[in-house]
């Protein structure tokens, strides 16, 4: 009798435990699939099953602030996240209890801020963008690292405020600005991505130089912010992009670090130790490139 009362109760908590409660499971949320942080989500699940037989998986998502979201849904079996690290500062600032539950396992290179205008438009610098006006800045889906950007941007510095933000798509937007005058219901378009990875937008771009300038950002334009620990959310840098002499910009803009995070209540000691030595043992493998 006392067995099946062991039995019971035992059987009972296994039904009160969260989903996340097996120690041996890692649920890695990442980005929308093809995207890079998708693909390290991949490469991430790949080390831990080879190196430790690892239960992973890897759940697609919009975005940084969807994978911050479930991170900090205490129902959520996400326990392991990719995320800008404007987005997560973003995050803390109306979620404070947050910064207490996570740590940064990895620095997986940074993303750069690109602000595409018409090259004889009226935006030549970030100072255009917040001078009084009508003009429209399209940062693709609401979700987006674009759209994450611009509106820490404008936490910043509330001039970025006076350009309205639309949501197109990067290629539509392109077509809107080569396009101009008076049917273009757009001045500008921005993405934020890996500066050395040239995407479909930015080959566009690069392809078409007398049409298209790449606005730049300096420190001087806006604050910065830090994470918890110090880390400023925002280096300023001086990024050049390209392949050939005519097919290649120098600009200065605005980067922040993308960051492979962990909540701690969620992960035991021996899954999060497992974590940490599969980084540190095969980060060649998992973050082949830093930039």
């Amino acid at each position: 009798m006392r067995a099946l009362r062991l039995f019971s109760c035992a059987g009972l908590l296994g039904l009160l435990l969260p989903p996340w409660a097996n120690a041996q499971d890692v649920v890695v949320t990442a980005g929308p699939e093809g995207a890079y942080y998708h693909t390290l989500g991949g490469r991430l699940e790949a080390a831990l099953r080879n190196e430790y037989g690892t239960r992973v998986e890897v759940r697609t998502s919009q975005g940084s602030l969807e994978n911050l979201a479930r991170l900090d849904d205490p129902s959520n079996p996400a326990n392991v996240g990719l995320t800008q690290a404007d987005a997560l500062r973003h995050y803390i600032d109306a979620h404070d209890a947050f910064a207490e539950t996570f740590i940064v396992l990895a620095d997986v290179g940074k993303e750069c801020a690109f602000i595409i205008a018409g090259k004889n438009g009226g935006i030549a610098s970030a100072a255009d963008l917040k001078a009084p006006g009508k003009r429209t800045l399209s940062v693709g889906d609401a979700q987006s690292g674009a759209a994450i950007t611009y509106e820490y941007m404008s936490r910043l510095d509330p001039g970025f405020r006076n350009t309205a933000v639309v949501h197109v798509g990067m290629m539509e937007a392109l077509l809107q600005i080569k396009a101009g005058g008076e049917f273009a219901t757009l001045d500008a378009a921005m993405l934020v991505q890996r500066p050395r990875i040239t995407s479909p937008p930015l080959k566009a771009v690069l392809d078409n130089l007398d049409t298209y300038r790449v606005v730049p950002i300096r420190s001087g334009d806006l604050g910065n912010a830090a994470l918890p620990g110090g880390r400023p959310v925002y280096s300023f840098e001086t990024v050049t992009v390209g392949f050939g002499r005519d097919h290649s910009v120098t600009f200065d803009t605005l980067c922040t670090p993308g960051l492979l995070i962990a909540v701690k209540p969620k992960l035991d000691p021996k899954t999060l130790d497992e974590l940490a030595k599969v980084i540190l043992s095969r980060s060649n493998d998992i973050m082949p490139s830093l930039d």
